[in-house]
């Protein structure tokens, strides 16, 4: 896994950054490994990121970063740390995907942008 970037310290620093809870640094990290973008990975303009295999995902990824293979879990997971399902609209209207594609995005979570994490806080 690749670590989250640490952010600049010392006298010219702002006062020291919250820490980027566990759950986020580890998302992060698998979204930056390449070999498991045929299974999740960031949106084409890396706004949001993508579950493509939602079975590979709980069975392979889950396990392997979050020591649990429930999507449901991992989905609760973000909506406590402020992530939203991104719908699909077609002229204003939802539309039934055919695609099995779960979208997922947060405004300080953003492909490039490991410094924004720390704004992400967990609801009370």
């Amino acid at each position: 896994m690749r670590e989250v970037p640490a952010l600049p310290r010392g006298p010219a620093a702002p006062a020291a950054p919250s820490p980027v809870p566990g759950f986020l640094a580890k998302l992060w990290a698998l979204l930056e490994d390449p070999d498991s973008d045929d299974v999740i990975c960031w949106s084409r303009n890396g706004e949001n990121f993508c579950i493509l295999d939602e079975q590979r995902f709980a069975k392979e990824l889950l396990p392997k970063y979050f020591k649990h293979n429930n999507i449901s879990s991992f989905i609760r997971q973000l909506n406590m740390y402020g992530f939203r399902k991104v719908i699909a609209l077609e002229n204003g209207i939802i539309t039934a995907e055919k695609s099995s594609v779960i979208e997922f995005q947060h405004p300080f979570f953003k492909q490039g942008k490991a410094h924004l994490l720390e704004n992400i806080k967990r609801k009370v």
